[in-house]
């Protein structure tokens, strides 16, 4: 009798172990793009403020201190409008950037869209 439970166990078996096995796998969690009008007062500021600023006083490049910030990245070369892609701030935060553990996949999504959207101080 006991060779008859193994034999009716092992199917099932066998199926479960198929089943956790071949499941479905994805390289990376897929985050939407934020939509509509990015405003730097409540949208980037807030970012800069949260994971930025106490490494980037008024005593170094890029100042991103609430008061300073826009003008120190729209004056210091970090914006291209015209190739948002390859905007120094967003190539820093970027997968594969120098500062990439500082910002998240909707941080950096974000960041994106208002340069594309003209990098505006609104």
């Amino acid at each position: 009798m006991k060779t008859i439970h193994k034999i009716k166990l092992l199917p099932f078996s066998l199926i479960l172990f198929l089943a956790f096995t071949s499941g479905c796998y994805y390289d990376e969690v897929y985050i939407p793009a934020p939509e509509g009008e990015i405003s730097y007062a409540t949208d980037m500021q807030p970012y800069f403020d949260s994971k930025c600023a106490s490494c980037h006083p008024a005593s170094s490049q890029p100042d991103l201190q609430t008061d300073t910030s826009y003008n120190s990245l729209t004056t210091g070369g970090y914006l291209n409008t015209t190739d948002p892609a390859s905007s120094l701030l967003y190539t820093k935060i970027a997968p594969g950037g120098s500062m990439e553990s500082f910002s998240t996949t909707t941080e950096t999504a974000m960041t994106l869209l208002w340069i594309e959207q003209g990098a505006l101080n609104n």
